[in-house]
C-alpha cells in the first residue's frame, strides 16, 4: 500500500485497496487507526502525511472515474491560475440526469462529451481547456474583470491559443457564458479589418491634434512598411490592430522590424488598438514627448549662436 500511495500523489481508491488484498473491514480499520484518511466516497489519502493541493484536485476526479474532468474555477486551479480552494471543487461528468451531489464537491453534468480539444490533461489532471473554462466561469457569474485576469495569466504563460478560442466559442454558440467571453475577448479575436479600423481612428484623432505634425503614411523603410513616419524626427509609429500575442511568428517579426529601425537611427512607438481605446491621453503624451525629444536631439549649438535645426 505504501508504494501505491507514493506512486499516486498519496492517494488510493477502494478498488485499488481491494486489488492489494484489503477487505472492507480492514479498510475501515485503516481509517479508524489514522493510516488512511477518507477524502471522498471510495477515495483515501495517506493519513500520516500532509495532502498536497494537487492531491486534493486529483482525489475529486478519482471519485468519479476516468471520464470526469475539473471544470470552471476548479479547472482554473488545475491550470494554476488560482490557488486551490477546497470548498466544493467543481467536477463535470457525462450523464443523462443530474448526478447526486457529494460533500466537498460541486458536480455538474453534460449529456454529450465535449469536443476533444476542450478537455486537456495537465500534470495528470483532466481539465477544461482554457477557452472552455472561460465560458464555464462566465456562465457561473464571473465578472468581466475576472475573465480578463484569467486571460492575462494565460497570455503571460503563452497558454492562450487564439484559433482554439475562436473555434470553441463558435462550437458553443447559444451556451451561457459565450456572449460574455466574446465581449471580454473581443480585442484578442481575429478581425480582418481591425488594423485598417485602427488606422482610420488614429487618422481622425490626429486631425483633432494640430500640434502634432502630420506623418507620412504606409511608407517603406528598407524591407519594412511603416504605418506612420516622421522623417525629420526619425520616428516610426506602428499601429498594432491585432493582439500583440496572437501568433509567435508575428511577435518575432515585429521584434526584427524594431531592431532594424533602431539600427538605422529610428525611434519606434507601438500603439495597440486596446491602448488607443482606453488611454488616448497617454498615447498623446508619449507621441508628443518622443517627437519633442527627437527634435531636441536634432539641434546643435555652434559657439554663441542660437540653436539651429540640423
Amino acid at each position: 500500500m505504501a508504494r501505491t500511495l507514493r506512486q499516486n500523489s498519496g492517494l488510493v481508491t477502494r478498488s485499488g485497496l481491494k486489488a492489494l488484498g484489503f477487505s472492507h473491514p480492514e479498510i475501515v480499520r485503516l481509517v479508524d487507526h489514522g493510516d488512511l484518511r477518507r477524502l471522498h466516497r471510495g477515495v483515501y489519502a495517506d493519513g500520516r502525511a500532509p495532502i498536497s493541493d494537487h492531491a486534493y484536485l486529483k482525489a475529486s476526479l478519482l471519485a468519479f472515474g476516468r471520464d470526469a474532468w475539473l471544470s470552471g474555477q476548479a479547472a482554473a486551479m488545475g491550470w494554476k491560475f488560482e490557488p486551490v480552494s477546497l470548498p466544493r471543487l467543481e467536477v463535470t461528468v457525462i450523464a443523462s440526469a443530474t448526478p447526486r451531489q457529494r460533500p466537498g464537491l460541486l458536480v455538474r453534468s453534460v449529456r454529450r462529451a465535449p469536443h476533444a480539444s476542450e478537455i486537456r490533461v495537465r500534470n495528470g489532471l483532466r481539465l477544461s481547456s482554457i477557452p472552455r473554462l472561460l465560458i464555464e466561469t462566465a456562465a457561473r457569474g464571473t465578472s468581466a474583470d475576472g475573465l480578463q485576469r484569467l486571460i492575462e495569466q494565460a497570455v503571460r504563460r503563452n497558454l492562450l491559443d487564439i484559433p482554439e478560442l475562436a473555434a470553441t466559442l463558435a462550437r458553443n454558440l447559444g451556451q451561457r457564458g459565450v456572449v460574455a467571453v466574446r465581449a471580454t475577448c473581443e480585442e484578442y479575436l481575429p478581425h480582418t479589418d481591425r488594423k485598417s479600423a485602427l488606422e482610420r481612428a488614429f487618422d481622425r484623432w490626429l486631425v483633432g491634434h494640430p500640434e502634432i505634425p502630420p506623418p507620412q503614411r504606409n511608407i517603406r523603410r528598407g524591407p519594412w512598411e511603416i504605418d506612420c513616419y516622421w522623417p525629420r524626427q526619425q520616428l516610426a509609429v506602428e499601429l498594432d490592430g491585432r493582439p500583440y500575442h496572437t501568433v509567435v511568428e508575428e511577435i518575432d517579426r515585429d521584434r526584427r522590424k524594431d531592431t532594424w529601425l533602431q539600427l538605422h537611427g529610428d525611434r519606434i512607438l507601438r500603439i495597440t488598438d486596446s491602448r488607443f481605446r482606453r488611454d488616448k491621453s497617454g498615447v498623446h503624451r508619449d507621441l508628443t514627448a518622443m517627437l519633442a525629444l527627437a527634435i531636441e536631439v536634432d539641434y546643435e549649438t555652434d559657439g554663441d549662436s542660437e540653436p539651429r535645426a540640423a
